[in-house]
């Protein structure tokens, strides 16, 4: 049976930032949103003796875009990167290189998830996210100069840390890590991975009872 990628997101529903319900509260209807710009973001894992890890960038506070949050290395498609017949696969491979040391090849990647930006940002990316396995040899390396730091998590032990106020994510980190939560090797994410349907996310916000939040696709029949 293959997974959805939107399946996730039944019952997901992790708080609006206290920005984004200003921007949301003071939108006109006429506004016109600032165009997502293609992005690609990869998640690197490895398995240890406590199961899966994966790599993750703790951006620093003064970066325009999710400032001091938890991400996975990743950015948004250069020109050069059009030179490549998948401009998003060569952005992927770019940003990983650019971000960890971490030189990958277009067969490593697989994809995961597809989100694009709520319209109320002024900044937004249409980012496609892949998941990699850690090639033998290799070691990742905080080299962006975007973050804080950077280390290998247990993505149970990322989401624990979240709940607690410890780091922040945005939703389409904190979604990820929750399904990977949910498996044990890194075999086992790429055989996921080989199966899923995946279909673009555009979080909406909606204001109810209890406040602004966010809107998802709804979950897919496992049938369909």
């Amino acid at each position: 049976m293959s997974s959805h990628s939107c399946d996730v997101l039944v019952g997901f529903n992790p708080p609006v930032p206290a920005g984004m319900v200003d921007r949301v509260a003071n939108w006109a209807p006429d506004a016109v949103p600032s165009v997502a710009l293609p992005a690609a973001s990869v998640v690197l894992l490895r398995d240890s003796e406590n199961g899966l890890q994966t790599y993750v960038l703790h951006r620093h506070g003064q970066m325009p875009f999710a400032p001091s949050t938890v991400v996975f290395p990743g950015g948004r498609v250069d020109p050069a990167d059009h030179d490549s017949p998948d401009p998003i696969r060569r952005c992927a491979i770019r940003e990983t290189a650019e971000e960890t040391g971490v030189v990958l090849t277009d067969s490593d990647l697989h994809p995961w998830a597809h989100w694009i930006t709520p319209e109320i940002e002024p900044r937004r990316y249409d980012t496609w996210f892949f998941v990699a396995a850690m090639l033998e040899g290799l070691q990742a390396a905080d080299i962006s100069g975007e973050t804080d730091h950077a280390e290998w998590l247990a993505p149970a032990e990322a989401l624990a840390a979240e709940r607690s106020g410890v780091i922040k994510m945005l939703p389409p980190t904190l979604s990820i890590l929750i399904e990977l939560a949910g498996l044990d090797r890194v075999a086992e994410v790429i055989t996921h991975a080989a199966g899923r349907r995946i279909e673009a996310v555009l979080p909406r916000l909606e204001q109810t009872s209890d406040g602004w939040q966010f809107r998802y696709p709804q979950q897919r029949a496992s049938s369909s």
